[in-house]
Order: C-alpha cells, then sequence, then structure tokens
C-alpha cells in the first residue's frame, strides 16, 4: 500500500511571462546539452541559480503555509478535463508499490538530482496513476465544488485550478483512501522518480513530489517512430517487401487515417510518397501493447534497430500534433519513412508494470501535463 504525504505546498502569486521566462532558465540545465563542455554545463547552473534566487527575492512563491497540505488539481485543455491529487510519496517505494513501465536512465536520473540537490527545489510532479478507486475519487469530488484558490491560464489554452487542502480531517481520509489503493504507476517522469530515490532521506522518507491521477482520467497518446536516413541509411522499399510477410499493407491517406485510433495490432505506415494501414496476417497476442510488439517484430528485426533508445537512426515524437506539423517532419530531407503504433491503455501500461516488464522508450504520452512551476516543494528555502 503506497504511503502518500501532505507538504509545504508554494504556488506562483502570478505566472505571467516574467515568472514563465525564470523557470525556463531555472530549467535550463536539465536540457540535453549534446556535445557541450564542463564549462558549458556550469554556466548554465549558475544561470539555474541566479534565476532561482531571483524568484525567491521577489517574492514570486506564495507564503509558506502554516501545516503541510494536499492540493487539489484540475486542468482543462482541448475539451479534456483532467483531476488529481498532489502531495508527496516515498520515492523508496518505486519498484514496489510505485511501478515503472519504462526503464530509468540512470545518467538521467544523476542530472535531475544534481540539479535538486543545487536547488533544493522540487516542481515538476511525477505523473502516478490507479485503477479507478470509488472511494478516492468520491473524497475528491467533495474539493472540487469550493472555491478555488488558484486559477492558471496558460499560452496553450489549458485552463489550470489549484485547492489547497488544509481541513486536518479531509486530508486524514484522502490519506487513508490512497494507502488503501493496491499500487501506483509512474505513468509520466520516470527519471524524475529515479532521481527522487537518490535523494537523501528527510523526514523518514525521499520526497517525491507527485500528482495522482485516475485512469478513467489519463489521456494518452502514442509517439510515433521515425526512421531516418542520414546515419546509414535503410532501404525503405528491400524494408516495404519484408513487411509483406507479417501485414497486409492496404493503401489508404494520411488524411484519413491520422486522427483515427487503429485498431489493435495495427499500425500505420507513412512514407513521401505513400502511407499504408499494416493489417497483421496472424492475431496479435492482446496481453503484449502494440508498441511493444513492434519494436520486437519489426523495428528490430526488420529495420536492424536492436536499442531504441541509444540508436541514432530511431526518432521519436508525440502524436499529440497537428496534422500540419506531423506533414513537415515527413518531409524533412532525413526522415525515410515513420511508424505509428496503437496508444496504449492505461490497463496495458499497468499490466505491464504488474508484470515487472519494461515497455520500449517513449512507449506512452500523457497529456495534458501540469506546468513545471505551478506547485512547489521547496524545502530548505
Amino acid at each position: 500500500m503506497p504511503a502518500f504525504f501532505p507538504f509545504e505546498a508554494r504556488f506562483p502569486n502570478d505566472f505571467g511571462d516574467a515568472c514563465e521566462s525564470l523557470i525556463q532558465k531555472v530549467q535550463s540545465p536539465l536540457n540535453p546539452h549534446k556535445g557541450s563542455d564542463p564549462m558549458a554545463a556550469e554556466a548554465a547552473n549558475q544561470e539555474a541559480l541566479q534565476a532561482f534566487q531571483q524568484m525567491l527575492a521577489e517574492g514570486i512563491w506564495s507564503q509558506k503555509p502554516e501545516q503541510p497540505l494536499l492540493v487539489g488539481y484540475q486542468c482543462q485543455f482541448r475539451g479534456h478535463t483532467q483531476r488529481g491529487l498532489i502531495g508527496l510519496c516515498d520515492a523508496t517505494e518505486v519498484g514496489t508499490t510505485i511501478l515503472p513501465h519504462e526503464n530509468i536512465r540512470q545518467d538521467r536520473a544523476l542530472d535531475i538530482q544534481r540539479w535538486q540537490n543545487m536547488l533544493h527545489c522540487h516542481w515538476t510532479p511525477v505523473y502516478l496513476s490507479y485503477r479507478f478507486n470509488a472511494d478516492l475519487n468520491h473524497a475528491l469530488t467533495n474539493i472540487w465544488s469550493q472555491n478555488n484558490n488558484y486559477q492558471y491560464v496558460m499560452k496553450d489554452g489549458s485552463r489550470v485550478d489549484l485547492w489547497p487542502i488544509q481541513n486536518p480531517a479531509l486530508i486524514q481520509n484522502l490519506l487513508q483512501c490512497v494507502q488503501k489503493l493496491p499500487s501506483l504507476y509512474i505513468a509520466d517522469g520516470h527519471h524524475r522518480a529515479g532521481a527522487c530515490q537518490k535523494l537523501e532521506i528527510q523526514n523518514g522518507i525521499r520526497p517525491m513530489l507527485s500528482v495522482l491521477v485516475s485512469d478513467r482520467d489519463l489521456r494518452v497518446y502514442p509517439f510515433y517512430r521515425r526512421i531516418l536516413n542520414d546515419q546509414s541509411p535503410l532501404p525503405f522499399w528491400d524494408i516495404l517487401d519484408q513487411l509483406k510477410s507479417l501485414f497486409r499493407l492496404k493503401p489508404c491517406s494520411l488524411e484519413q487515417m491520422f486522427y483515427q485510433y487503429l485498431p489493435a495490432g495495427h499500425f500505420l505506415l507513412v512514407h513521401r510518397e505513400a502511407c499504408w494501414i499494416l493489417q497483421p496476417l496472424n492475431p496479435v497476442d492482446p496481453q503484449i501493447p502494440d508498441v511493444q510488439w513492434l519494436q520486437e517484430q519489426v523495428i528490430g528485426p526488420i529495420c536492424g534497430i536492436g536499442d531504441p533508445g541509444s540508436d541514432p537512426r530511431l526518432d521519436f515524437g508525440s502524436m499529440n500534433i497537428p496534422l500540419d506539423a506531423f506533414r513537415s517532419i515527413l518531409y524533412q530531407a532525413q526522415t525515410e519513412f515513420i511508424l505509428v503504433p496503437r496508444a496504449p491503455s492505461p490497463e496495458d501500461v499497468f499490466r505491464t508494470a504488474d508484470r515487472g516488464e519494461i515497455m520500449p522508450p517513449k512507449s506512452t504520452s500523457f497529456e495534458p501535463k501540469i506546468p513545471s512551476g505551478l506547485v512547489a516543494y521547496l524545502p530548505n528555502n
């Protein structure tokens, strides 16, 4: 049973352009610095530290609460409403009651841990999901009926509402509901979870800022697999012939299929000259997520890309983009072709994690996400 804790939540008084600009500077050391030298990395650290100290000096954050609290969360975006509960989990439980479905890269986790130790700051929650629970849903419903304390409208048009929960009885009820859940599942933030595992114990736990979202509120998008031709080109038409041993290739238009939800075991193959639906000749095991089957049966043996996490011939991107943006990626000179799997369902993710198995990298894209900096845990600040 996962443990969950209230915390000293802080909120920006104004999430305007100035605040967002400072947050981007603070986040800069977490961006990949490919080929950069240690001096460049140190310069990014110093810029981040100065921006963070400026945020503290200018009083951007709300005052430290008198007592630890939980935070109710709601995000409305493109007709979808996502609700959740924000608090602290114990990162020590990752792998036991908090289950991953993707590999945690230790180099990325270490970068994030260094950033956290430098600033003593947690402001991008790890997204944790769970199978719908009626008791927890009922307890949370009481929150949404109250007036919210903080409301933010983001540049992308999303609206985020936050409810600081201070009532001790309500907090205790919510904590008990969470503790009755069999497991929590990492939906997004595997590397952040790995970083928190490396933190020193504080007040008996390794604190991990987390937002809990029911599977009914998750919206999952697939990641496309873009095969590149600028690193040892792959012969597309030869690959197309090999695909005929596994699939019936049904021609289609990109416009027709781009916004369609693919049937189980079906994939979209997109080339700048044509587009096909790949229909399996034999049934695909429903216990195996389509994205995993695609890697094991196509991208590995046919495309020759055995390590999708490091092979420079493979690129990823979320399908939560407009058709025109997808076309611009397709027509880039280095694009050979693109494979699109069906998005895994939350239950696909849960079953994989329950079995202790790992999906290929970039298997899921969960949207929307709470922006970094809207809720912060600032120990020692």
